[in-house]
């Protein structure tokens, strides 16, 4: 019973870490794109994809940066946070677009729950693929 408890608890933490990471990384791309003029994406299928990229491109980055697991015990459920990880992104980045444009500020596509889901999934998807499950 304890091992599943310990094992529940590194799932937790796994998923919290890279939550964490993925909301970083994203509030610097929002950061930059207050700062680059990206075009205005007219299609949601264009948008997608350019999120995604970007979300990949961070997911590689952050495997460069950080070459192992952010929680070296092994987990009950390996890749769990493939799941909640996007979710909770996806939440934060709402918040987070919902209060640039309660003071009138412009809120890109990143700042919107199926934005921030994208790309912290992306992401999350490279980081897995690259780093992989613990041995």
């Amino acid at each position: 019973m304890e091992e599943l408890l310990v094992g529940l608890l590194g799932a937790l933490l796994e998923t919290l870490a890279e939550f964490v990471l993925e909301v970083i990384f994203e509030l610097a791309a929002e950061a930059l794109s207050g700062l680059i003029d990206f075009p205005e994406w007219t299609s949601p299928a264009a948008s997608a994809l350019w999120l995604a990229f970007v979300g990949a491109a961070a997911g590689l980055l952050s495997s460069a940066l950080f070459p192992h697991r952010l929680i070296g015990m092994s987990v009950a459920l390996p890749g769990i946070s493939l799941l909640f990880a996007p979710l909770a992104a996806g939440f934060a980045m709402h918040q987070v677009g919902k209060r640039l444009r309660n003071v009138g500020r412009h809120a890109s596509e990143l700042a919107t729950f199926r934005g921030g889901a994208l790309f912290a999934l992306a992401m999350a998807l490279v980081r897995w693929w690259i780093v992989g499950f613990p041995h």
